[in-house]
Parts: C-alpha cells; structure tokens; sequence
C-alpha cells in the first residue's frame, strides 16, 4: 500500500469520529492519548486530535500569503471508546498584499462549535436534549 492510499485510509477513519464536514476544511495533524486530568469524571483518559485549516483562501484573497496558525481552539467532541475527546482546532491566518491579516470566515460552511459553548455542535445538541431541554 503506498503512502496516498495511507492518508485516504486513515482519513477515511477519522470521517467517522470527527463531526461532518471537518475533513473538508481541516486535516488530523496529530493525535494523542493522554491520562484524564480530571480524576472526578467518568474517563480515565483524553484522546486529543489536533486538527489544521487546510488552504482554503477564497478568490478574493488573491496575493495573499499564509503566515501560519492563530491560536488553537479546544472543543469538547462525542467520547470515543471510553475516552474523553478533545478536539484541538487552529484556523490558518493570511497575510494581505496591503499587509493587513485575515482570516476564511468558514462559519457560513461549517459550524464547528455550538455558539456560547466550548462543545461541538452535534455534542452539544445532543447534551441539550439529554437534559430534556
């Protein structure tokens, strides 16, 4: 098997444990099973899943230059196999040929987050509903 049918794979498996969509605009730099820091919970341990905007400049930001990452964002995610899971976002930033820096407002495209809240937004619906509201 070479390495581009690797990546497919391995994306492919990660489709089913990221919200939908998020493959589309990000891609799983790392990940990282970790001691719970919690010792009050129900989880022994934190898969950690870092995750990185892919090139997603819009035809309007023609002659700009990326100039990294932003900082990182952390999302509480569904649990995976008895593992907390937590989700560690960083938004690509851009350098405009005036010098100004921007970002791609992805909000429109995918919602990553519920709004007020530091969950994903189908955990957090489905937390919602849990507790019957």
């Amino acid at each position: 098997m070479n390495r581009s049918s690797n990546i497919n794979m391995y994306e492919g498996l990660a489709s089913y444990f990221l919200p939908t969509g998020v493959l589309e605009y990000f891609e799983v730099t790392d990940f990282a099973e970790v001691p719970a820091q919690d010792t009050e919970v129900l989880y022994t341990t934190e898969l950690h899943i870092y995750l990185d905007e892919r090139d997603n400049h819009t035809p309007d930001m023609r002659g700009s230059v990326s100039d990294g990452f932003g900082e990182e964002s952390c999302l509480l995610d569904f649990p995976t196999r008895d593992r907390k899971t937590v989700l560690h976002v960083r938004r690509r930033r851009w350098t405009m040929p005036d010098g100004t820096t921007k970002s791609v407002d992805l909000d429109r495209k995918i919602q990553l987050k519920h709004p007020g809240t530091r969950y994903s937004k189908d955990f957090a619906l489905f937390l919602k509903k849990a507790d019957g509201q």
